[in-house]
């Protein structure tokens, strides 16, 4: 399996999963695809990834709609979805990659990132 990782920094779990989430949007948008289909376990952090007010993590929202109205210009036929896959329900594609992605630890450096609900 391929895998791609990027330390988020210190963040909340939700942050995390923004961050993860504007990873696979604008990866997938530099594919010539019609939909896009997003498997979360926080549909807070998938209404939060096309939320450009203000908020924690709205450089992410901001990334992921810059990439998505390059992906939907005069494109019809394209579309995104989410959709919600609880961790407990321990689904085989959605439960390895959250274990992956959980499981790993990245030391930090001296002056890490810093979300605005962790501060």
């Amino acid at each position: 399996m391929l895998s791609s990782k990027a330390p988020a920094g210190q963040a909340t779990a939700l942050d995390a999963e923004l961050f993860a989430i504007q990873l696979g949007i604008v990866k997938a948008t530099s594919f010539d695809v019609k939909y896009i289909v997003i498997i979360t376990d926080s549909l807070t952090a998938a209404r939060r990834a096309v939320d450009a007010s203000v908020h924690s993590g709205q450089a992410h929202s901001l990334a992921i709609v810059q990439a998505l109205r390059g992906f939907f210009t005069n494109r019809p036929d394209r579309s995104i979805h989410f959709w919600d896959c609880p961790s407990k329900a321990q689904w085989s594609l959605h439960f390895l990659a959250h274990e992956d992605a959980t499981s790993t630890k990245i030391a930090t450096r001296r002056h890490p990132a810093t979300s605005l609900d962790t501060l």
